[in-house]
């Protein structure tokens, strides 16, 4: 089968959940014999090989901004696509090239990922056009995924629509060295790990705020950066505690000793399905506290702490960071819990099995399927 990834900034994986997802899933795909194309944009990348881990990729151009960087790729993306091709769409604000997909007979298996539109870097223009696209998708005739329950849940309240749980899957980090670490000045098991773009929902601010109300002794280390958000990014830098350690984005080796080596982590998003992050810091034993939405529940079940505000945040971090044993326990837990249920290999499984289904419903045309789930096809 062949297979093609639209809608992220491709791969190598570097950026976001996305783009890991479609790295992992992709490769795994080619490991069973699939042909499998990646649509890279082309502004990200500043070496462009033709290949990645078996997969073929595709560089294109993209419109250079904020609001149109994605939508522009995958629009010219899709009409670069092979015939024949089984489609995975990334993104739900890309449902206009999904629905445009399918008047030409396609059907695309399209994750949607959480509500985006809720995102504080969208203004109300952007976010009324993503909760257009949430419409759009929902009367779509591909297959939607979800990556959490709380997703599920949304469409079938608000629309009526089932669609497919694909969650992420996770590793254990490779390199568990210290040449990161002696960089940075930090020390082993001796830092609070923050990992994340640095958009207001992803909540470091809030992270920071517990951190100095928790009066610890130790550094908090945020990794990560984005675009378009200097001045909160000031913000942050100047409210932080003295021993905040700023990394800017770490991928790859780098990203995995400062996961290997943590004392504990924390997740601070208040936007989102499954954050892939979470994932894979409880795949590397670390002691989680997750900010409780819906879908982070789900994640971390019994394996975890959850926290809503600062203050709770800090009442957290003042009583486990001194307890070593509960945070070895609860890292253990997560690690177990993330071996049983978000594994790559039955994520590959889903992904394959749906785009049989989406190619098979591309030749019968088949009617959307509202109101039941599109498993019982």
């Amino acid at each position: 089968m062949r297979i093609a990834f639209l809608g992220t900034r491709g791969v190598p994986a570097s950026y976001s959940g996305f783009e890991t997802c479609v790295e992992q899933v992709g490769r795994r795909m080619v490991e069973r014999g699939h042909e499998v194309i990646v649509y890279c944009r082309r502004g990200h990348f500043a070496e462009r090989a033709s290949s990645h881990l078996g997969m073929r990729l595709v560089h294109l151009p993209s419109i250079r901004s904020k609001h149109l960087d994605t939508l522009s790729h995958t629009a010219l993306s899709a009409l670069r696509l092979p015939r024949q091709t089984a489609v995975i769409c990334m993104g739900v604000g890309n449902a206009p090239v999904v629905r445009a997909l399918e008047l030409t007979g396609r059907r695309t298996v399209f994750n949607v990922d959480g509500a985006d539109w809720q995102r504080a870097k969208w203004g109300r223009a952007a976010a009324r056009y993503l909760r257009t696209c949430e419409r759009i998708a929902a009367r779509s005739r591909s297959l939607l995924v979800a990556d959490a329950e709380v997703i599920q849940r949304s469409y079938r309240e608000r629309f009526g629509r089932e669609t497919e749980l694909v969650a992420y899957g996770a590793d254990p980090p490779l390199d568990n060295g210290r040449e990161t670490l002696d960089e940075l000045g930090l020390q082993t098991g001796g830092y609070v790990l923050f990992v994340g773009r640095l958009v207001p929902e992803n909540g470091a601010h809030d992270f920071l705020e517990g951190m100095a109300r928790a009066g610890l002794d130790v550094p908090a280390v945020v990794v990560g950066d984005a675009p378009y958000q200097e001045e909160y990014i000031a913000g942050l830098r100047t409210g932080a505690p003295a021993n905040t350690v700023f990394t800017g984005y770490r991928f790859g080796r780098a990203y995995q000793q400062l996961t290997a080596n943590a004392g504990l982590y924390v997740l601070a998003a208040t936007v989102g399905g499954t954050h892939p992050v979470l994932i894979e810091q409880m795949a590397a034993g670390n002691c989680v506290l997750a900010r409780d939405t819906g879908s982070d529940r789900e994640v971390v079940g019994d394996a975890g702490r959850l926290w809503q505000t600062p203050e709770d945040l800090a009442g957290l971090l003042g009583r486990l960071w001194p307890d070593q044993e509960a945070r070895a326990r609860l890292g253990a837990a997560a690690h177990e819990r993330v071996a049983e249920h978000y594994r790559w290999s039955d994520v590959t499984d889903r992904y394959l099995d749906l785009c049989e289904r989406s190619l098979a419903r591309a030749s019968a045309r088949a009617p959307v399927n509202v109101g039941r789930s599109d498993s019982t096809l």
